[in-house]
């Protein structure tokens, strides 16, 4: 058991011959209580900082846990975030690599297209121009003749004109076969 203030103050001892001045004694055991109160007094004023400093401690541990897992709760929120738009910028590539090569293969079609137009036109000028050319050397070769030169009056129209007739008749077929032979536009 402790011994408090008032113990001390209330303690009597036994008197004895040759003892302790007694005023003495009772003066220290005076000093002695204040002492021990002031004592008492300090350590109940620590002991209630003490429980202050653990009131306070406790906070800042639970501020401490909060901020803790606000942080992770945050670090997640920004992990998520940069994945979400890593996943979208992906798509967006694939995407427009999709596209590109949707408009690559479009653009490879039509040059084949255009190709083969061009290679068809020409073949139609060739051919033209070889019809052309046979019709007009037909023409030259009736003027050369000796035919043509001995050809007077009448009869050299009227074979002109039914060789005139003939011819027309051929441009026209040439050039009926020539519209046939036209590639269609698509």
């Amino acid at each position: 058991m402790r011994i408090t203030p008032m113990d001390i103050e209330q303690q009597e001892f036994s008197r004895s011959f040759r003892g302790y001045n007694e005023e003495e004694v009772d003066d220290f055991l005076d000093k002695i209580v204040k002492d021990y109160e002031e004592l008492i007094n300090e350590n109940n004023r620590l002991n209630e900082e003490i429980e202050r400093m653990k009131e306070r401690l406790k906070e800042y541990s639970e501020i401490e846990e909060s901020l803790r897992s606000a942080l992770l709760s945050a670090q997640k929120s920004a992990e998520e975030v940069k994945k979400n738009v890593e996943n979208e910028a992906k798509m967006i590539i694939e995407k427009a690599k999709m596209e590109a090569e949707i408009i690559k293969q479009q653009a490879s079609q039509k040059e084949d297209e255009i190709k083969n137009e061009i290679d068809n036109l020409r073949r139609y000028k060739f051919i033209f121009k070889e019809r052309l050319k046979s019709m007009l050397n037909l023409y030259l070769n009736m003027i050369e003749t000796e035919e043509f030169e001995e050809q007077k009056g009448y009869e050299f129209t009227k074979k002109s004109t039914n060789d005139i007739k003939i011819d027309k008749v051929k441009v026209e077929k040439n050039l009926k076969d020539l519209d046939e032979e036209e590639p269609k536009n698509e």
